[in-house]
């Protein structure tokens, strides 16, 4: 029996206000533009590479004082204009703004607007890369992508497929489990076995490590390959650990090597490692195959030099500028000789919003051994029986937002190859121009002169080794042999980044870098700290490096 009709009559106009059925309703637009002006508000008197704080507005809360003012929840609604207003003043003053080119302070990508809106829109309908059931055709997008990443490395279409997931943790978590169901079949019924081993590189992000310890391998069966002066991986290191791995009768999953990771950008020689484990697997008659992983999420993006034209140059870059973007494309390019790497639109030069991670598998047939089916698990909760396509069977996460698919596929499709190569080349050319003036200076040295992309280390100089000191070789000699010469560098440096924060009542400029207490360490494991300058802003320019090193 229908009950008086009147009596949720709120919760119709509630409905309607926020949750249109109609497809393409201007709502969600109306209050997106309401959100643009608050921000634009409070920015619009502003240079700052972080958003500041509400014109007029005398205190400024706490992390604390926001929970309390907004840790409840009120009977009734309150108006949609004024809540994004509020939650855009008081919250998101003190983000950096990744498009500002006065701000160096990490590798967050600057988004380009097509991805924004693509996901935004995709975001509006929810859409879910579950299963095509779920998704309509969005799949798709992944598919493609996949498509576009095995040419850039020249692999057949068919062998290379990619899954979106969480960032770079969450390929390297796809790798180390597919290392390891490929070592030990039996791994997702029986456990992980006490033996297990993984040779992850000295420069490595911290995430491998945590990796281990999430999947129960353990951060001490993750045994880190010494570096060269480059800090690329010692392939020589890297036997003989091996060898004593598997002497000893461990299991050796894999390896998990440099391709691109801060602070270098280094890139390991990935042929070399692929030898090595060809020559374990026959000499130890391993009856499996160590799994090689390539870190690639800021790296891939020289990928985009894939058949350019060095030698005649179409685009004019600057010679010095192609010389290092053609060797790091050639060591990036052996990536193609990998079991799998990854990539992050979300970072670099990617151009899209966070999170936006891909895993990439030269060898699909091996994503089966994720198989839920094939080890019992079982899905029903999906429905996905009449499902065109149903990659929920083999991903990490279940709710996957098409959205980040979607927007990838707008940034490489409006981007194109030429796009991403001159804002690399840009950020490569200016990137040297800053090491140009800062070798000039008797204050500072760069800390990673050998490396081949847009981040770059300055260490601070005491002053009775002003114009003793005059680069990074003869820092690092010195500091090995005197820990109180480095115990001074390290407060020079810490100290000069405190005194140029943002206070009250001050005029000082805040440098637009980010401070870095152990960048690289001496022999001995001392470390050494420096302020990281990296350039993602595609309008970083020659004029904005004058800028920030003068004041």
């Amino acid at each position: 029996m229908r009950v008086n009709k009147d009596w949720n009559s709120q919760h119709k106009k509630t409905a309607q206000n926020l949750f249109s059925q109609e497809i393409g309703n201007r709502q969600t637009a109306s209050f997106f533009e309401t959100g643009l002006e608050a921000l634009q508000s409070i920015s619009e008197s502003s240079s700052s590479p972080w958003i500041p704080y509400a014109p007029g507005e005398l205190k400024k809360e706490s992390l604390k004082d926001l929970e309390n003012l907004y840790g409840s929840i009120s009977e009734e609604g309150k108006d949609p204009e004024k809540t994004i207003t509020d939650i855009i003043s008081k919250f998101l003053p003190g983000a950096p703004h990744w498009r500002n080119p006065n701000l160096q302070y990490n590798i967050c990508a600057p988004t380009n607007s097509v991805s924004n809106a693509i996901l935004g829109i995709a975001q509006e309908i929810n859409i879910h890369n579950i299963s095509t059931d779920f998704s309509g055709r969005c799949l798709s997008a992944e598919g493609a992508i996949s498509k576009i990443m095995a040419s850039l490395v020249d692999l057949p279409s068919e062998n290379v497929r990619g899954l979106f997931t969480f960032g770079g943790t969450g390929s390297n978590m796809y790798a180390m489990k597919l290392a390891i169901n490929k070592a030990f079949s039996g791994a997702g019924k029986f456990g992980v076995p006490n033996n297990i081993y993984f040779l992850l590189t000295s420069d490595a992000h911290f995430s491998h490590k945590t990796i281990a310890d999430w999947l129960g391998i353990g951060i001490d069966k993750a045994l880190q390959i010494k570096s060269d002066s480059e800090n690329r991986s010692s392939v020589d290191d890297a036997e003989g650990k091996a060898r004593s791995i598997l002497e000893k009768g461990g299991i050796l999953a894999g390896f998990f090597l440099n391709g691109g990771p801060f602070y270098d950008f280094v890139i390991d020689d990935i042929q070399s490692f692929v030898g090595l484990r060809e020559k374990l697997v026959m000499e130890y008659k391993l009856n499996y195959i160590p799994h090689i992983h390539v870190d690639s999420v800021i790296g891939w993006i020289w990928l985009m030099f894939n058949n350019y034209d060095f030698s005649n140059n179409p685009l004019d870059i600057p010679q010095k500028s192609l010389s290092l973007i053609e060797k790091q494309f050639q060591r990036v390019y052996q990536i193609r000789l990998a079991d799998s790497w990854g990539v992050d639109f979300h970072k670099g030069l990617g151009g899209c919003p966070t999170p936006c991670g891909l895993f990439v598998s030269n060898k699909r047939n091996e994503l089966l051994s994720l198989s839920k089916s094939k080890r019992g698990i079982d899905t029903h909760h999906l429905g996905n029986d009449w499902s065109e396509e149903d990659p929920s069977d083999i991903t990490l996460e279940t709710s996957r937002a098409a959205g980040s698919a979607l927007a990838a596929l707008g940034s490489l499709t409006v981007m194109g190859r030429n796009g991403f190569r001159r804002f690399l080349a840009n950020q490569i050319d200016t990137t040297l121009y800053f090491r140009g003036i800062i070798s000039k200076t008797k204050q500072f040295i760069v800390g990673n002169p050998h490396s081949l992309g847009f981040n770059t280390m300055l260490v601070a100089i005491p002053e009775s080794f002003s114009g003793k000191i005059k680069n990074w070789s003869v820092f690092m000699t010195e500091v090995e042999k005197n820990k109180e010469l480095l115990e001074e560098c390290n407060r020079n440096i810490k100290n000069f980044y405190e005194l140029c924060l943002p206070r009250d009542n001050s005029n000082l400029h805040r440098l637009g870098c980010s401070f870095s207490r152990s960048f690289k360490k001496t022999s001995d494991g001392r470390p050494i700290s420096g302020l990281k300058y990296c350039f993602v802003s595609p309008h970083m320019s020659y004029d904005t490096v004058d800028k920030e090193v003068g004041n």
